[in-house]
């Protein structure tokens, strides 16, 4: 079985345009970049992969605060953001320009789960709960031998879940970056995927890494790191014999400043594997329980592709793709529709 899973928020904001850019009109004049973007990507990917299912995961309200409460720099420049939820959503983004841009981006939002709905797509989504983490969760509690596992997304925080059964589908390309090409692709083995990234760290979510130490810097000190998986500790006691050679060689050589930062950064990297270690996600009790109703739980049968073609033609967004154009664009869907179908005869 082939399970594609689409990192929502992701996805939506790399469609999305701001009202005050030029952004995407249906033939309605509404604004609709993220929505129809979101549409055609996910139907693009279908078309590619033709799954036997597919979820959507999104960021839910508050999303982050857990691993916030644990190290406060954690997207430390959202806080202003978690703050004004609930004020954005009670005036519509009435105030400023800013916050009509974080409105528009949540209707935009609600229009794409509201076509979901529609399309036989599954979704998960838990207050207080990063995609992230519930796409790792999905992933770590598959228990079938046959289920193969597709991450939609460009976070590279995805690559400690790759394995036999998870790859990871690039936006662009849509190539497909698996265990057995994934050190070709990245250049280190699949394995030291959470070690790089600890050091690392990370810019979008405001987690400082080891300083001026990154990838090049590993693999041009550490070459053993493509082939081999390396622990923290380990990367210390080769970074302390290389500066040890260094010092007792003739003539004498300076030390390299870089692994003398890796060696006495111990805390940061601890820290961040705390913080990014998909094997461990951040959830609550919702969103296990979310969780494990999508993953065995049959679609409700009330769902209607031809609903959503309606919103389609409301929303002017026929002007995209061609009156003769619809049953292609929607023929993924009917594709899924069918695989679901099947799923819930198996379960009878």
């Amino acid at each position: 079985m082939k399970t594609l899973i689409i990192d929502g928020n992701w996805n939506l904001k790399r469609n999305y345009l701001p009202p005050h850019r030029k952004s995407l009109m249906g033939a309605n004049g509404k604004l609709c970049g993220g929505t129809f973007g979101f549409l055609d990507s996910t139907k693009a990917v279908l078309n590619k992969l033709m799954p036997d299912r597919t979820i959507v995961a999104w960021d839910g309200f508050h999303a982050g605060k857990m691993r916030y409460n644990l190290y406060k720099g954690y997207k430390a420049k959202r806080e202003k953001d978690w703050e004004s939820e609930t004020r954005i959503i009670a005036t519509e983004g009435v105030g400023n320009s800013e916050d009509a841009d974080k409105f528009q981006m949540l209707v935009q939002k609600i229009e794409v789960q509201t076509y979901l709905d529609e399309l036989f797509v599954r979704q998960m989504e838990a207050d207080y709960v990063e995609a992230d983490d519930l796409i790792a969760y999905y992933i770590l509690g598959s228990t079938d031998p046959n289920e193969h596992i597709y991450i939609f997304s460009r976070d590279q925080d995805f690559y400690q879940l790759i394995s036999e059964k998870v790859s990871i589908i690039s936006p662009d390309s849509f190539e497909i970056i698996t265990i057995h090409n994934f050190k070709e692709k990245i250049g280190f083995c699949v394995e030291n995927s959470l070690l790089v990234k600890c050091i690392e760290g990370d810019d979008s979510d405001e987690i400082t890494g080891v300083g001026g130490v990154k990838r090049a810097t590993l693999l041009e000190n550490f070459p053993a790191m493509a082939n081999e998986k390396y622990t923290y500790k380990r990367l210390v006691d080769e970074a302390c014999a290389i500066q040890n050679s260094r010092q007792n060689s003739k003539p004498k050589k300076k030390r390299l400043s870089k692994l003398d930062t890796l060696i006495e950064s111990e805390n940061i990297v601890y820290r961040n594997a705390t913080l990014m270690n998909l094997k461990r996600p951040f959830l609550n009790q919702e969103a296990i329980d979310l969780v494990n109703a999508v993953r065995t739980q049959c679609l409700d049968s009330d769902r209607s592709i031809e609903s959503a073609m309606q919103m389609f033609a409301k929303d002017g967004f026929n002007k995209f793709v061609g009156e003769n154009n619809l049953g292609y664009f929607f023929g993924p869907f009917y594709n899924l529709k069918s695989k679901e179908k099947e799923f819930e005869e198996s379960l009878k």
